[in-house]
């Protein structure tokens, strides 16, 4: 009886932040990691992008969270309205750690010649492993408590919904909605649903200064809606500097560069806590990689130029001929 009653003491700890919070990984700098909050932005670049992720929560805290991540996403032959991805993530926090793996399907669609919609669903598994084995016992002679592992997968999904141009974007996606059970020995948890509301616009002030005010809502109960608020400026679309302020939480300062011809971007984040949490840490700090296989345009030859330019002054004499014609 004592043994199950420690086990259960054991679980009902390392549990708690998963039961009773948000149990998805938090991303400061979300617009490099867009696709990790909404299956939908999965083809939404042209390209293939590949996204890497480390973020250390709560510095100076003994077995503090620890997120990895890395996913990618790609746009399917020439039109681009198919697009596949993958996920993969690992948060560990002291004796708890989760793995999570999805594959995405979307499916863009061209609204006009400015906006279009895309629409995604990821189907994964998720993995739960209490490392008992970690665990400070008063007995050392507890058979119970040395060397054991427990671990329980569950089947998960998520789906989204990304309205998009090249300066707008609204995206509404939910996590974990099929609200899955996780059974233990002595427990039973709930994969809570997530539900996201992101959007953002970019302005340009000048050919090479840019702003971009975004905002990122999130939603689980029995959390209360948790808004995010963040403002990025570029410079020649290269250098970006800016702030974000997630309420209850943090405020958080943003630095980035894109580099090797607007392939490569790193984005650091470092968040200053607002809450009793700031006597015990001194923050969070996030980096993001993320990399773009960006086609080379093939250089036209000077003949190919010329038939080129022979070939637009013939359709335009055609154009000008059948609008003459109309009359």
């Amino acid at each position: 009886m004592k043994k199950h009653l420690f086990l259960s003491v054991i679980l009902a700890a390392t549990l708690f932040q998963e039961t009773s919070a948000q149990q998805l990984p938090i991303y400061t700098n979300y617009l490099l990691n867009a696709y990790a909050y909404n299956p939908a932005v999965a083809g939404s670049k042209k390209d293939l992008v590949v996204n890497a992720n480390y973020r250390n929560q709560w510095v100076g805290f003994q077995d503090a969270p620890a997120t990895y991540g890395i996913n990618l996403h790609s746009g399917l032959g020439k039109a681009k309205k198919a697009a596949v991805g993958a996920l993969l993530s690992s948060d560990n926090t002291g004796m708890l750690s989760k793995t999570s793996g999805y594959l995405t399907f979307a499916y863009h669609v061209k609204l006009n010649d400015t906006y279009k919609l895309g629409l995604g669903l990821s189907v994964g598994m998720v993995q739960y492993r209490i490392k008992l084995y970690d665990a400070k016992i008063a007995d050392s002679g507890d058979e119970l408590l040395t060397g054991n592992l427990l671990s329980n997968n569950v089947f998960d999904s998520n789906g989204g919904l990304y309205f998009y141009s090249d300066k707008l974007f609204v995206g509404l996606s939910g996590f974990q909605y099929l609200g899955n059970k996780i059974t233990w020995k002595d427990s039973k948890s709930t994969l809570n649903p997530h539900f996201y509301i992101m959007a953002g616009y970019l302005f340009d002030l000048s050919k090479k200064i840019s702003v971009q005010p975004s905002a990122l809502v999130k939603f689980s109960k029995p959390v209360p809606a948790q808004p995010e608020f963040s403002l990025r400026a570029f410079y020649n679309k290269q250098f970006w500097i800016g702030g974000s302020y997630r309420m209850n939480d943090a405020a958080s300062i943003l630095a980035g560069v894109t580099v090797l011809k607007n392939k490569l971007s790193i984005s650091y984040a470092y968040d200053i806590p607002n809450t009793s949490l700031r006597t015990y840490t001194s923050g969070s700090q996030e980096i993001i990689l993320s990399y773009q296989f960006i086609k080379a345009k093939r250089k036209l030859n000077a003949d190919e130029e010329e038939l080129n330019d022979i070939d637009n002054s013939i359709k335009s004499k055609l154009k000008k001929q059948n609008e003459e014609g109309a009359k």
